[in-house]
């Protein structure tokens, strides 16, 4: 396994869901993040809230960990119908 250093272009990028270290910049500094290259190496995609996801399990559960933490929103088990499904539709392609 390739050491995860700025050599290899690891710059501080992480998955918003589970903290995994992706190649690239931080979400903001506006650049583009991948995921490693044992992994596929392809374009890490944006979570509706901001942030650099994985998969779509951690796309999922990062958005509704930061809509838990809303007010009026305790409690909340699920995300709502447009925004799962805008989640399920961005991981289709």
């Amino acid at each position: 396994m390739t050491a995860r250093t700025p050599e290899n272009g690891y710059h501080g990028a992480v998955c918003r869901g589970c903290g995994k270290a992706l190649r690239g910049h931080p979400y903001h500094m506006g650049k583009p993040a991948y995921l490693p290259l044992d992994e596929g190496g392809g374009q890490a995609k944006v979570n509706h809230y901001g942030g650099f996801v994985c998969s779509e399990r951690c796309d999922y559960n990062s958005a509704l960990r930061l809509e838990q933490s809303m007010p009026g929103h305790m409690g909340q088990k699920r995300l709502s119908h447009p925004l799962s499904t805008q989640i399920a539709e961005r991981w289709v392609q």
